[in-house]
């Protein structure tokens, strides 16, 4: 290698290494500002708003903490709602143990349906269109939940809160995976990452498994032509709310629990393939954002081994060795951080834990699984998603068949 070409070589890597510092140094400085955010929403006093509230809990099979998470809706501290759980079936187990719940309770604010499917969409847009349907003129506001969601009492009060102002479209909240097993620890700190962005109206949206809406924003955005092909309820929701510039708010005290166990890298790998394909089909911007992100990182972060590996040829290779590295205990630091501040969001359960050294080896490969979801679904043109396999369109996803 000439002089010249030596020189040229290391001006470049150097440069890439202080872009990375600032990059990484300016992640920090969003955590921090994530961070207060969180506490001045979880310091947000509530103003009373409190109008008849439908809500829409999907079931299939049994859910991980169904039945208690069954019960906890049906006991919520609000005074004014009722409940619809929609089953695919009577045979569905489901059905069975929300049947025996509802029963037992003797709430009369609790109804159990069974969906009918719509046209082309998932199973879950059917159900929450079936229950739609049945309920149609009775709520001022509709929240949905998915089963897997556990929550504290206050939930559907913080969510359905801040719809006292007209302009905003849509509450909603984000998911914390209870983790139990490495791969597990790996789908946590992968879904985490996202929540980054919830306080950005930009890149936000409306999480379907916690969410909620006005009636008449549901039927200003005709929402059964918005659903009736879909696969996603929340992505192809986000779409028509920013087409009628609604705002989506992010209520980190509405954040729900969902334990997991049993996760496999295969079907982490399939999951958040699935997961990142349908945001490249309903929510191009932020697909670009994670490509340019999670390429600058592992780009850097091979360039700093080959750096570190000539530092012990020549040491002047020491310093963007140091700079192209040092991301990675700076995203380390910022992935502790985010745990902490979930604690904050979650004080009521007490099953969420101080980042253990399995946790922060899961978030060590996050960015490299981001990067596999990311160019995977670029030749990704089919998802199965519960027993269905769908087609990706540039208008959406589409049923293909039965798996």
């Amino acid at each position: 290698m000439t002089p010249l070409v030596n020189e040229l070589s290391y001006g470049t890597i150097l440069l890439l290494g202080i872009l990375a510092i600032l990059a990484s140094l300016y992640s920090i400085i969003l955590g921090i500002k994530y961070n207060r955010k969180v506490l001045e929403a979880l310091g947000r006093r509530r103003v009373g708003f409190q109008p008849h509230v439908c809500v829409i809990l999907p079931c299939r099979g049994n859910e991980s903490n169904l039945a208690r998470n069954i019960e906890t809706i049906l006991k919520m501290d609000y005074p004014n709602y009722h409940v619809m759980v929609v089953t695919d079936s009577e045979d569905d187990p489901a059905y069975q143990l929300a049947n025996a719940i509802i029963t037992t309770s003797r709430k009369p604010n609790a109804e159990l349906i069974i969906s009918t499917q719509h046209s082309n969409a998932s199973g879950k847009v059917s159900a929450l269109l079936t229950a739609l349907e049945r309920e149609k003129g009775k709520a001022q506001v509709y929240a949905f939940i998915d089963s897997d969601s556990t929550v504290n009492a206050s939930w559907l009060a913080e969510l359905v809160d801040p719809l006292t102002d007209s302009t905003v479209g849509a509450t909603t909240g984000f998911r914390w995976y209870v983790a139990a097993g490495f791969w597990s620890q790996v789908q946590s700190a992968w879904n985490a990452s996202g929540s980054n962005l919830m306080f950005d109206d930009k890149y936000n949206f409306p999480w379907g498994g916690a969410m909620a809406l006005r009636a008449d924003t549901l039927d200003r955005i005709h929402i059964e032509e918005v659903w009736r092909n879909a696969v996603s309820d929340d992505l192809t929701l986000n779409t028509a709310l920013r087409k009628y510039r609604y705002r989506t708010i992010f209520l980190p005290q509405c954040t729900v629990a969902t334990f997991t166990n049993n996760i496999t890298r295969s079907n982490l790998l399939k999951w958040a393939t699935n997961q990142t394909s349908l945001i490249r089909t309903y929510h191009r911007e932020i697909w670009n954002y994670a490509l340019a992100a999670y390429i600058f990182f592992n780009v850097t972060f091979i360039l700093g081994l080959i750096a570190l590996n000539l530092a012990f040829l020549e040491t002047y290779w020491l310093i963007p060795a140091t700079l192209l590295l040092a991301p990675t205990p700076l995203g380390l630091i910022r992935s502790s951080s985010r745990t902490a501040t979930f604690q904050r969001a979650l004080p009521w359960l007490t099953e969420v834990k101080k980042s253990s050294l399995e946790a922060i080896s899961a978030s060590l490969i996050v960015p490299w699984i981001m990067t596999y979801c990311i160019f995977r679904s670029i030749f990704t043109r089919e998802i199965e998603w519960r027993g269905r396999i769908y087609s990706l369109r540039n208008t959406g996803c589409h049923i293909v068949k039965h798996s």
